[in-house]
C-alpha cells in the first residue's frame, strides 16, 4: 500500500478521480465496465466526505470471498458484502473524509480475497482537496540564501468562501525577516512578501508569520517560514543524526550497520576545493569521502563501528577544513543514542 500527499498543509482546487486498476487474476474476477472505470467528483473542499461505488463481478463457478480492504489513508472506510456469488456483482463502496487532506493527494485500498483467491486488486482515489482559505504556493515560506545577499519570497491567500475575510494584522515571529501584506481583491485575494535582508548571520532559522482575521474559526493563521543563510562553503545536511540504535538488534542482524550510514554533501558555491583534513572526536566513527583531490562538491559517508559500540548517548562533532579562503572549516554536530 502506499499514500502520497503531494502537498501536505497546501491547499488548490480540483476534482477527485476514482479509478479501478486491473490486475492479473485468476479468472474468476472481473471488473463491471469498461477497463480503466473512474469516477470524477468534481471539486471537492476540505471536510466533504466523497464516496464512491467500485463494482466487481465474479466470472468463476464458485462464490468469491472479500476477506478485507486494507486502506492507506486516515479517514477512508470502506463498505462491501462479503460474498460475490458466481456470474453475479457486487460493489465496494469507499468513503473518505478529507478534513483532514489539502493539496494534491493519492489513497489506496487494496481488496484481498479469501484462498483460492486471485490476485489483490488496487482500487486508487486521486484528487486535489481545496481548503477554505488557501496558500499559495505552499503554506509555507523556504528561503536558501548565501550571507550577505538578500533574498523575498511571496505567498498568495486565497479566499474561497463565500464570506469575504479580512487580514486585520500580520505578527511576525522571528527577527531575520520582515513582511508586508498588499491586498490584491479586499476580502478575497492578499499577496504575502517575506524579504530576508542581506545582514543575517549564517544558519538555519525556523520563524513564523501569524496572520489575524476575522474569520470564526481561522482567526490566526500560522505560516512557517525556513530560512537556510550559507556560507561560501556549507554541508547539508547540517546536522549527522543516528536516531536510537539498538545494539541488540545490531547483534542479531550486523547488516542492519550499512542502512544507518549516514550521508553528508559538502559544497562551495563556485568554483574546487580540497578537504585538507577530517576527523570526528568520536571513536567509533567510520569516515570516508570522496572524491580525493580537488572538486566543487564532497561526499562524506559516516558510519558506525560495530565492534566499538557501547551503550549511551552519541554526542560529538566532524572537523572539517578546506583550502576555501573563507568558513574554510566546518564543525558538523554528530548526536544519536545508542541501546
Amino acid at each position: 500500500m502506499r499514500f502520497r500527499r503531494l502537498l501536505s498543509l497546501a491547499a488548490v482546487a480540483a476534482g477527485l478521480t476514482v479509478c479501478l486498476i486491473r490486475r492479473p487474476v485468476s479468472g474468476q474476477l472481473a471488473p463491471a465496465g469498461p477497463p480503466g472505470q473512474s469516477h470524477d467528483f468534481g471539486t471537492v473542499f476540505q471536510g466533504e466526505k466523497v464516496v464512491h461505488a467500485f463494482t466487481l463481478r465474479n466470472e468463476g463457478a464458485a462464490p468469491l470471498t472479500i476477506q478485507r480492504v486494507d486502506l492507506s489513508a486516515g479517514g477512508m472506510a470502506a463498505r462491501f458484502a462479503g460474498t460475490i456469488p458466481p456470474h453475479k456483482e457486487g460493489q465496494i463502496r469507499i468513503e473518505w473524509d478529507t478534513g483532514h487532506f489539502a493539496g494534491e493527494v493519492e489513497a489506496e485500498g487494496v481488496v484481498r480475497f479469501a484462498e483460492p483467491a486471485p490476485a489483490p486488486l488496487t482500487l486508487v482515489l486521486r484528487g486535489i482537496v481545496r481548503p477554505p482559505i488557501e496558500l499559495l504556493p505552499y503554506p509555507a515560506v523556504f528561503v536558501s540564501v548565501f550571507a550577505g545577499e538578500s533574498a523575498e519570497r511571496h505567498v498568495r491567500i486565497v479566499n474561497h468562501e463565500v464570506r469575504p475575510l479580512a487580514i486585520t494584522r500580520v505578527e511576525e515571529g522571528g527577527r531575520q525577516f520582515a513582511a508586508v501584506l498588499a491586498t490584491l481583491d479586499p476580502g478575497r485575494l492578499y499577496d504575502l512578501r517575506v524579504r530576508v535582508p542581506a545582514g543575517v548571520p549564517p544558519g538555519r532559522y525556523e520563524e513564523a508569520i501569524y496572520l489575524h482575521t476575522d474569520h470564526p474559526i481561522r482567526s490566526r493563521i500560522p505560516i512557517a517560514v525556513n530560512i537556510f543563510v550559507k556560507t561560501e562553503v556549507y554541508a547539508n545536511p547540517e546536522v549527522v543524526d543516528f536516531g536510537t540504535v539498538s545494539l541488540d538488534d545490531l547483534a542479531k542482524a550486523p547488516s542492519l550497520l550499512a542502512a544507518l550510514t549516514q550521508t553528508l554533501l559538502i559544497k562551495k558555491r563556485e568554483g574546487e576545493f580540497e578537504i585538507k583534513a577530517l576527523a570526528s572526536d568520536i571513536a567509533f566513527l567510520r569516515i570516508s569521502r570522496s572524491p580525493g583531490g580537488s572538486s566543487g562538491t564532497f561526499r562524506i559517508d559516516v558510519g558506525l563501528d560495530r565492534d566499538r559500540l557501547r551503550p549511551g548517548l552519541i554526542t560529538g562533532s566532524i572537523r572539517i577544513v578546506t583550502s576555501a579562503d573563507a568558513s574554510s572549516e566546518l564543525s558538523i554536530p554528530v548526536r544519536g543514542e545508542l541501546r
